[in-house]
Formats: structure tokens, sequence, C-alpha cells
């Protein structure tokens, strides 16, 4: 089996075992509680501004801090708080060694809300009752109303707080799942905000709607700019299956694809300029058997390379280029993985232990493309190099 063919056998065949190994897994969540180390902080604000969804959310800044540092945004999935996913992705463990500062805006549940009355009124109007980001709701799917707009002005408080002094060019957001697809939303209501997203196991704007990338180019109107987007989707995802990281995929090029000429004329190639596969060698099942289920520690999917031994699952990286061959676009095919963050803290909840990386991954990604980074401002073309 050649390696095309060995990757797409991969991608669909492991969906199977996912769904058999499901019913034996362990469904808890992990505790809240974080600490933070020598002059480090991470602690609770809340963002209100008249006629938006007001929200808390959690900042960590490292212990030492750089001028003009880098500003990580990270939305949390359905299930899931702010600070479950803090724990679980291990930003703030890679902020302190890198000196960036992360922030986690939250979700709104109605149900913890102590008078029924406000519980009733946010059920109905705003928040989530299990936490998700609304990203299916037309009223969240537009720049300057819901919550896009209180996300992008939680972004804007923490950028313009002067004790902080960031880089505005170096503004990035990220999210899995719920928080994902809300990713994809952010990219395209705020491309003028955030200088590059990463998408962990979502799918594309609207809410999964438009794999053309019109829409999102449509909603980008005067801010529109060439975005570079870094993507992960396990192939055993239960939850959010390949399919949506296929339409994320076609969605961003689709609409890089407009951004570049107003046209979409397949200046932006959809097939990948560069496949690379990581793991697939013969060691792979060396450990069958030697590990166990990591799924006994507060797991909410089950974690399949815990079976086999995996220290890192096989992966397969396509990487697609802009209209003059520069690096555009990212995408991580996670052979095995379901419905988790890899390579993070089992302490959190959806997390998988097992590599690879993809916060490290997502932040080199992001380091490379600040806002008017070379390949944005066209000042070279890489396919001559």
């Amino acid at each position: 089996m050649n390696a095309v063919n060995l990757s797409r056998a991969l991608r669909y065949l492991t969906v199977a075992l996912a769904a058999l190994l499901l019913a034996g897994c362990n469904d808890s969540s992990s505790s809240t509680s974080s600490s933070a180390a020598g002059s480090a902080s991470f602690s609770q604000l809340r963002f209100a501004e008249s006629g938006l969804p007001e929200r808390d959310y959690y900042l960590y800044v490292p212990s030492s801090l750089p001028a003009n540092a880098p500003l990580v945004v990270y939305l949390h999935g359905c299930n899931q708080t702010a600070t479950q996913a803090a724990i679980g992705t291990r930003w703030n463990e890679l902020a302190e060694q890198q000196g960036f500062v992360v922030v986690y805006p939250e979700q709104k549940n109605p149900n913890n809300e102590e008078d029924p009355a406000k519980q009733t009124n946010g059920h109905l109007s705003d928040g989530n009752g299990i936490n998700c980001w609304n990203w299916f709701r037309p009223e969240h799917q537009s720049r300057d109303s819901g919550e896009p707009a209180t996300i992008a002005g939680i972004t804007r408080a923490v950028l313009n707080r002067s004790d902080l002094n960031l880089d505005e060019d170096r503004v990035f957001l990220g999210g899995m799942s719920a928080g994902g697809i809300m990713a994809s939303t952010m990219g395209a209501t705020y491309p003028d905000l955030y200088a590059a997203i990463a998408v962990v196991a979502g799918c594309g704007y609207p809410a999964c709607g438009d794999a053309t990338g019109t829409s999102a180019y449509q909603a980008m109107a005067a801010q529109a700019r060439r975005l570079p987007v870094i993507l992960f989707h396990g192939t055993a995802d239960e939850i959010a299956p390949i399919a949506m990281g296929e339409d994320a995929l076609q969605q961003w090029l689709g609409s890089n694809d407009w951004i570049d000429n107003d046209q979409l004329d397949n200046s932006v190639a959809r097939t990948p300029a560069e496949t690379v596969h990581v793991g697939f060698d013969e060691s792979l099942f060396a450990g069958v058997g030697s590990e166990g289920d990591t799924c006994v520690r507060n797991q909410n999917s089950p974690c399949l390379g815990g079976l086999f031994g995996f220290e890192s699952y096989p992966t397969t990286v396509e990487r697609y280029t802009d209209a003059r061959g520069c690096p555009l676009i990212d995408f991580w095919i996670i052979h095995g993985l379901t419905h988790n963050y890899p390579g993070g803290n089992p302490e959190g909840n959806f997390v998988d232990p097992i590599g690879p990386d993809i916060t490290r991954a997502s932040y080199n990604f992001f380091l490379a493309n600040p806002k008017g980074s070379v390949f944005e401002r066209g000042a070279i073309n890489c396919a001559a190099d």
C-alpha cells in the first residue's frame, strides 16, 4: 500500500475501532483549580460592555514577560470550562517557557444562576447550558454582535493593557470543538484582529455550511486579508467526524483564494504542496498491549493510543500554499485520535496525553505568521526559491 492509500485507510478505518471502545470509557471532569508559579498569575476577570454578552475570562501572565510579547486567545469546547481547558492544553506551561500571554474567554452557563428566572432567560437568550459557544446561531456569527464581539472585546481589553505591552501584530486565536468552530467564526469576522488561527476538531464558517469559503470572505468585508490557518483533526473523532476538518480546510482554502485577487479561481490550490507522514514505521505497534487504556484518567473520549502503547499518534501533515507558493495552511490528520486534545495534561478533560504536542505546533505556526509577514506583504515569491 502506498503512502497516500495508507493515509486514507487510517483516516477512515479507525472510526470503527473508536465506536467499539467508546462505551467502555470513563467520563469524569477534572478539578478546575490552578496554581501560579513564581510571580506568574492566573486571574479571573469579567468583560462587560453595553449591548454585548457579558462573559468571564481567565488571564495567564508568565513570571517573565518581554516587551512586545504575543497574545494567544484560546476557546474551550462544550462541557468544558476555561480553567479545564487551560489545564488540559498546557498553554500556560508553554507561555511560562516562551514568555507570552494567554487569555481564555469562558462561556456563560445559565444553570449556574441561582435565580430560576435568570436560568430560563439564559437558556433562551444568553449563554449555553453545556458551555458550548453558540457558533450555530445566526446572531453569533457576525462582526460587532453576539459572542464574536464579546470575544473580540476581551481580546482588545487584554491587548490594550499598558502593563502588558503586547504586540498587536502577534495576536492569535485557537480553540477545540465548539471553540474550534468559533475560531473559524472569529477568523471570518475579525481577520484584522487575529494574525492567524488554529482550529482543533472544528469546522468552517458559517456553522460548517459553506466549504467554498465565499461566506467567510464576505464576512471579512473591508477587513479581508490573507489568513494563515493550522488545523488538527483526529481520524477516529466520534463527535466531530474527520469530514468536519475537511470542511474547515476547504473553507479556508476557498476564502484565501477569494482574498488574493477577489476571485474564486483556484489561485490557491486545493491540493497540498507537500505531504509529510510522521510515525509510519516498523516500530509503530511495538508497544501493543503493554500500556493499557489511558481512559481511566479523567477522559471523556476513548484514548486508542493507550491500547497500542503509542508515544505519539501517527500523523499526516498536509501543507498548502498561497498563489506565490508561500506557506498558508497546515492540516494535521492525527490517525487514531478521538475527540480529545492530544499531547495534553490528563488532569484536564477531553485530553489524550499521547502526542503530538499540538500546543507547541500551534505556537510555532503562530510565530511564523504575524500580521504583515513577508508572506502577507507579497515581498517574496516562494515558488521561485
